[in-house]
């Protein structure tokens, strides 16, 4: 093969190669919706009504009116309460976990802090997962808090906005927690102490954040998985 075939050969692979690299974000981030929209469409809705707070917290907590909502209500956890404590919890007590999908959608509104998250496998108030989300930090993490300690298990940058909307899912199987923020995939971490309980919704002391469409389900037996 003469210098000028190999050099078009060359030309025609590194062409190749970039367009596969290229294409590949555009494939993992359909995927990624797709099964955003499996989690979401295959679980059984949660009423707001069904996730309720402990005495210490129940005034934070409440059922309003919200035309941006997808019902035109939110459960909204609001920034009052001195008697919380370190974290505010919403337990849904119809829903029990061991592996599931789970999907919800909040809201943090402006002001000192604007988180919110999920509780997942609580065995108590104080033993649980946390998926914290922290739009006023662009932070995602995915905490095992025992005792009410909390430990980080992993923490990612992510694009977070306060007042809109954002929908997180959570695929638990066995170890494995991926996680997905607004249709795209920004982690999976692994940790194997605690192995089921309910769910709940996470907000901190300070904050305003609403929660609209919880929906848990199986895991399907043949999951559309790449991660």
């Amino acid at each position: 093969m003469d210098h000028n075939n190999r050099s078009g050969l060359s030309r025609r692979l590194v062409a190749v190669m970039m367009a596969a690299l290229l294409h590949a974000p555009l494939v993992a981030h359909a995927q990624d919706q797709q099964m955003v929209a499996e989690i979401a469409s295959s679980g059984v809705e949660i009423p707001q009504a069904d996730c309720k707070a402990g005495p210490e917290a129940s005034l934070s907590w409440a059922v309003i009116s919200d035309t941006t909502a997808s019902s035109g209500t939110a459960l909204e956890h609001t920034r009052s309460a001195s008697t919380e404590k370190t974290e505010a919890l919403a337990v849904c007590r119809s829903a029990a976990l061991e592996d599931g999908d789970i999907s919800l959608r909040f809201k943090a509104l402006a002001g000192a802090n604007e988180v919110g998250g999920l509780a997942l496998r609580m065995v108590t108030p104080n033993d649980y997962y946390l998926v914290k989300i922290d739009a006023l930090r662009d932070r995602a993490l995915l905490l095992l808090v025992r005792n009410g300690a909390a430990e980080e298990i992993v923490g990612v940058d992510a694009d977070v906005t306060s007042e809109a909307w954002h929908t997180l899912a959570v695929r638990a199987r066995d170890d494995q927690f991926t996680v997905y923020l607004d249709g795209v995939w920004i982690f999976t971490g692994f940790d194997k102490t605690l192995s089921r309980g309910r769910i709940a919704l996470w907000a901190e002391p300070g904050s305003t954040t609403r929660f609209d469409r919880i929906t848990m389900g199986p895991v399907p037996k043949s999951p559309l998985w790449r991660r």
